[in-house]
């Protein structure tokens, strides 16, 4: 058995309209100080619009004032308050930020370079705003370039629960031994598609919100707010004042519907429950309970049911609603509430909720109406619920060692199950046949299928506007030329959805959306597993890079003219999350829930995160996958698209590690496994496809335009971590698959860090990459590739790389042919487009099972 860790907290950093510091943000909360107004941003279209906004200057310490133009303010929040818990912590500048982790929590991230195209406004739009700040990750390589974070990092993308599960992610990665300290951010401003979104919904009051009472209704609040987390021996060791545990938490999906909590309060059930059991404790050990709280009538009364049901003693516990202080943050909400426990509980009082008047139907607990009350709480539950279902619990504590640590016996995690979607078909066997009869899965999309009619007309001239290198591209041709263009990219094609899906609701299902459901359809057969409806035991984690582009779109075009008309049913479906909910409310799965959204290869996060939860004993099984739709404006909105995608009509246009690189060709499809613990496999009669017997990750640390190897080649970081966490020694690996993009940067990282890790070896052991059959499925080709690595591992028959055939190095053993050998141990590498480095280490399935 072996001991979890304790996670302490050693830095805080905070900015709300309360102040721009955690002693402002203190002495505002102790004074009942409410920040919510009439909105300065918000009130020229809607009536009464009320908003805690961040109107006070802030300063940007550490950031060169050219800079400052570039960065959206969630990228600006994000560095202040994760520069602010580093200062607090004593460890800005320090050593150790080079095994130091980034975790984020957002929810309408990227959104501000982008806004004056929505609402009409381009000639206020700024190209290199775009480049820096106008991905959704983009908080991520800013972040830790900015600051010197080396240890990898990972953007979570949950709406309401964003930060919250960020804090989880933060604490498993210290679990694990890669990482002795990680900082957790949330940054949220509020942007009009937000705004309008929940006007639209009618979930606004009208006066500030008070939660459990009166009038039910929210208020919107933006803010940011940072923790540094650290393994408790190492903070002693080196001094550090403690703020607080993190004793455990746990995720869960209502997998109920897309905006609606569940009224019986399911799945916010469960998630107590499981933080409660993950912290060894039980309910009566809980002595205060920081309410999600938004005021709105469903979600106060099924949390409120909720709480009862887990709580035998709930009329003796305190709960109460930090957001009648400073609204409802969205994506940073759950870490300033945490932050708001941990500054005001040492005194000894408990928080109040303000506004609170007559309490509302079916909202009969002790919340904490208005004034301190006085208790010494020793043991604290932080609750957050979002759109979709997604649900986290932390159980707390503001000193360390109030509870024994608890312990979990180390799992081995076999990959038993396999779902594919490409353009060349449905599942493992099918893409895998159609690449050895040597089909084309790519086709040719005219231009014509996608600019028509008057309003994307406007959208065209978007294009124009955002992307001054397309418009010099395109300079000289008329409508008609453009119109005649034709360019290739795989797409999926000819599948129909309801003969392979039960229960299909295609009126509630994206492009995107179905594609992940078909995929995880097919890896729980594949693994022969069958999920039942309220199924608590399996985990569904997914990997973003753009996400739902298409339903974006329409909700972006519905804001223009008039906002207060956005469309209801796009804006939850918009919403990064909304693939993972779609999944988990179709099959019915009530187990942990998470969607990262860290750019290109977005899957290796959901891989390993998936790979934490299994190991440590947290979920008996987890699917975790990307899944990608091609979205043809938003690829040509790119500034980096428009130099990373190959637009011609050739085929074989995608040349990974070519002498004479084009760029990518865009694909889109889905890829899902399902990681399990090996006894339980081997206890149902499973087939073990492989075991992951190690995994790292690292951070380059590059601003957004630098090169890529500009400090370096952090991917061996990633390698190296990994063949130690597998017991390896280089020379016994048998095969290397890489998944760079078809550009001369991504190509170098990754052959340069096989050069430094292998050595002369790098000649001889295969090396190959299959993203030229898929085209570039950004979320899901980490995934896409390992489908034929475990088939390699299967058969010995290893696939070459597609369509390459002037390489740009001689001394790297690329697969060229197809060739037979008996693969006992494979590598899999690959980065995100800001930095992140990934590398897993896979085991046949037979070998020591």
């Amino acid at each position: 058995m072996v001991k979890r860790k304790r996670i302490v907290v050693t830095g805080m950093g905070v900015l709300t309209a309360l102040g721009n510091t955690v002693d402002e943000f203190r002495e505002g909360l102790f004074a009942a100080k409410a920040s919510i107004r009439p909105s300065e941003n918000f009130l020229k279209y809607f009536d009464h619009a009320l908003a805690s906004e961040v109107l006070q200057p802030v300063d940007y310490e550490g950031i060169a004032e050219e800079l400052l133009p570039e960065l959206d303010r969630t990228v600006l929040w994000g560095y202040k308050v994760g520069r602010d818990a580093l200062v607090q912590a004593g460890l800005l500048n320090d050593p150790l930020l080079q095994q130091t982790s980034l975790v984020v929590g957002v929810s309408s991230a990227g959104a501000e370079a982008i806004m004056p195209l929505i609402e009409n406004r381009p000639e206020e739009f700024s190209v290199r705003k775009m480049e820096v700040s106008g991905n959704f990750s983009s908080i991520c390589p800013v972040v830790t370039s900015l600051l010197g974070l080396q240890g990898g990092f990972e953007l979570v993308a949950t709406a309401c629960t964003a930060s919250t599960n960020a804090i989880g992610i933060g604490f498993d990665l210290i679990q694990n031994d890669k990482n002795p300290v990680a900082v957790i951010v949330g940054s949220d401003p509020v942007y009009l598609p937000t705004f309008a979104g929940f006007h639209a919904l009618k979930a606004m009051r009208e006066e500030s919100c008070c939660p459990f009472s009166g009038t039910p209704g929210l208020s919107i609040g933006e803010g940011a707010g940072a923790i540094v987390l650290e393994e408790y021996e190492h903070a002693k060791a080196r001094g550090a004042t403690i703020y607080g545990e993190i004793i455990s938490y746990a995720t869960s999906s209502d997998a109920h519907h897309e905006t609606a909590p569940d009224p019986r309060a399911e799945g916010a059930t469960l998630v107590m429950r499981a933080a409660l059991a993950n912290a060894g404790v039980g309910p009566e050990a809980i002595q205060y309970i920081n309410a999600h709280g938004t005021g709105t009538e469903a979600n106060d009364r099924a949390e409120t049911l909720a709480m009862k049901k887990v709580f035998p003693n709930i009329a003796e516990i305190p709960v109460s609603s930090s957001k009648s202080y400073f609204g409802h943050n969205i994506g940073s909400a759950g870490i300033i509430e945490l932050i708001a426990c941990l500054v005001t509980l040492p005194e000894g009082k408990v928080l109040p909720t303000l506004n609170f008047s007559v309490p509302r139907t079916g909202c009969d607990l002790n919340y904490v109406p208005n004034e301190f009350q006085q208790h010494d709480v020793t043991l604290f539950m932080k609750n957050n619920y979002a759109f979709g279902g997604n649900n986290c619990s932390i159980v707390s504590s503001v000193k360390p060692e109030q509870v024994p640590q608890t312990e979990y016996r180390p799992r081995r995690v076999a990959i038993t199950g396999m779902g594919a979607l490409s353009s060349l078909g449905y599942g493992q066997e099918q893409i895998s046949q159609r690449i050895r009869d040597g089909e084309l899965g790519s086709a040719l999309v005219a231009v014509s299928d996608w600019l028509d009619g008057d309003e994307n007309s406007q959208e065209y001239e978007k294009l124009l506007a955002a992307n001054p290198r397309l418009s010099e591209m395109l300079a000289g041709l008329g409508e008609g030329d453009i119109r005649a263009l034709q360019f290739r990219a795989h797409e999926v094609r000819n599948i129909e959805p309801r003969k392979h899906l039960k229960n299909f609701d295609s009126r509630k299902a994206s492009k995107i959306a179905t594609y992940g459901l078909l995929a995880l359809e097919q890896a729980l057969q594949s693994g022969g597993k069958k999920v039942r409806h309220g199924d608590t035991d399996t985990a569904l984690i997914m990997g973003m890079s753009k996400g739902p582009q298409s339903t974006v779109a329409k909700y972006a075009q519905s804001l223009y003219p008039d906002p207060r008309r956005a469309r209801t049913f796009e804006f939850p479906s918009a919403l990064m999350n909304s693939i993972a909910t779609f999944c988990a409310i179709s099959k019915g799965m009530k187990g942990y829930n998470t969607t990262l959204s860290t750019g290109y290869n977005a899957s290796f996060g959901a891989l390993f995160y998936g790979y934490e939860l299994v190991r440590q004993g947290l979920q008996p099984q987890a699917l975790v996958g990307g899944a990608d739709e091609n979205a043809y404006s938003s690829a040509l909105m790119s500034q980096a698209g428009s130099t990373r995608v190959s637009w011609t009509a050739e085929a074989d246009s995608f040349q990974v590690y070519g002498a004479k690189p084009s760029g990518f060709v865009l694909g889109e499809g889905a890829a899902v496994a399902m990681l399990e613990d090996v006894d339980s496999a081997l206890a149902r009669g499973a087939e073990i496809l492989a075991e992951v017997v190690g995994y790292g990750r690292s951070c380059d640390a590059v601003y957004p335009g630098e090169p890529a190897l500009a400090r370096g080649n952090a991917m061996t970081a990633a390698i190296r971590q990994a063949l130690d966490d597998a017991g390896l020694r280089f020379d016994q690996v048998d095969l290397i698959c890489g998944t760079s993009w078809g550009v001369a940067e991504s190509a170098d990282k990754e052959l340069g860090a096989v050069r430094e890790v292998f050595g002369n070896a790098s000649a001889e052991i295969p090396l190959v990459n299959y993203n030229g059959y898929f085209g570039f499925v950004e979320s899901a080709a980490a995934l896409l590739n390992l489908s034929l690595v475990l088939e390699a591992m299967k058969t010995g028959e290893i696939m070459p790389i597609a369509f390459t055939r002037e390489f740009c190095t001689d001394d790297i053993a690329f697969v060229r042919e197809p060739i037979q050998r008996e693969v006992r141990h494979a590598l899999l590498i690959g980065a995100s487009d800001g930095g992140n480095n990934y590398a897993v280490v896979l085991r046949k399935g037979a070998l020591h099972a």
